[in-house]
């Protein structure tokens, strides 16, 4: 009899294992990224969604909402202090906990904003970059974990006598706790500067539409 193969479509390779529906590429796929046909967001394609976001905050720069946002990401912080030091409990929970000391530990809380925040507006402007919501929360976590170096480090390549840099990869269900932490302090902000860049280019669209439609009118 036939062995299963891949569930994903046009793939034609084996599945992993008997209890895996997909084959080993796509598996890993599934398991970095939240999803087989999702790919990873990086940091040349945030850029230019990231320094919107900060000329928002700075033209927001009064208000007191970034210190309340700070002072909720503290918590978080504190409460996985908490769950870090646990000697039993989920794991998966607690790894997210790791890996929220990490991230505070070397980031500050401005960057971790600006990047979560900047996940949302992408997100809301390219609804189909995303395969799913386990997609998007393994995406955001990744990009804020990027900011913090602990979770890399180098290893020495016999072969070609150079070094290369190594990456710690998250458990996906520890990942997902983690997005889903970072979304819950950010989340709303970045959604509602989503919505205000929406209003700023109708507000330009309509604003060149006006001028068309006076130069077409000219005698």
């Amino acid at each position: 009899m036939m062995g299963r193969t891949c569930r994903h479509s046009h793939c034609a390779q084996p599945a992993a294992s008997r209890y895996s529906p997909y084959c080993r590429r796509h598996k890993s796929i599934l398991r970095r990224h939240g999803h087989p046909e999702q790919s990873a967001v990086t940091k040349t394609e945030l850029m230019p969604v990231r320094r919107r976001v900060e000329a928002r905050i700075a033209k927001n720069a009064s208000s007191p909402l970034w210190d309340q946002l700070g002072g909720l990401w503290g918590q978080i912080v504190e409460d996985a202090r908490s769950e870090a030091s646990k000697a039993t409990g989920n794991r998966y929970q607690r790894s997210a906990a790791i890996e929220v000391l990490n991230i505070s530990a070397d980031v500050a809380t401005r960057e971790i904003m600006v990047t979560t925040c900047a996940m949302f507006v992408l997100r809301a402007e390219h609804p189909t970059r995303f395969y799913s919501d386990a997609a998007f929360w393994l995406q955001l976590a990744r990009r804020v974990r990027a900011l913090s170096e602990r979770h890399s480090g180098r290893r020495y390549d016999h072969r070609t006598g150079l070094e290369k840099r190594v990456y710690r990869e998250m458990t996906p269900k520890a990942g997902t706790i983690l997005g889903r932490k970072l979304a819950a302090v950010f989340g709303a902000a970045g959604l509602q500067m989503a919505a205000l860049d929406q209003r700023d280019i109708e507000k330009a669209d309509k604003a060149r539409q006006t001028i068309r439609t006076a130069i077409a009118e000219l005698k």
